[in-house]
């Protein structure tokens, strides 16, 4: 994975960005949680995990916010985010957790099922 500063086009980071490299390298899943360094990013690939940390703390602000509204977390804690790309459609759950006082955010990536026409 590559981390924020080795971005290959220097686009600042941002939710998309991080659910598109999920997608794009095959995770299960994305786990977001604060350390002493910044947010750990950790890609999840069955019980595997590749992460990197992203120490920049309006970008940290960015993101969580983004979270939070797009799978509306803001009264409760597991919501759903519809996503597209590659024109597969994703559906993302999203759950908010507590782990040693900090919020977490885990995002568990399936790909949307196709409803069969009836006949």
């Amino acid at each position: 994975m590559p981390s924020k500063n080795d971005r290959p086009d220097k686009s600042p980071l941002k939710l998309n960005s991080l659910i598109e490299e999920a997608l794009k390298s095959g995770a299960d899943s994305i786990e977001l949680e604060y350390v002493p360094e910044g947010l750990e990013v950790t890609y999840m690939f069955g019980n595997m995990g590749i992460g990197e940390i992203i120490d920049d703390r309006s970008v940290i602000r960015e993101i969580v916010r983004e979270l939070i509204r797009e799978a509306k977390l803001e009264h409760q804690t597991r919501g759903t985010l519809q996503w597209t790309s590659g024109g597969k459609s994703y559906k993302i759950r999203v759950e908010e957790y507590e782990s040693f006082g900090e919020s977490t955010f885990r995002l568990v990536l399936s790909k949307s099922k196709q409803r069969r026409a009836r006949r």
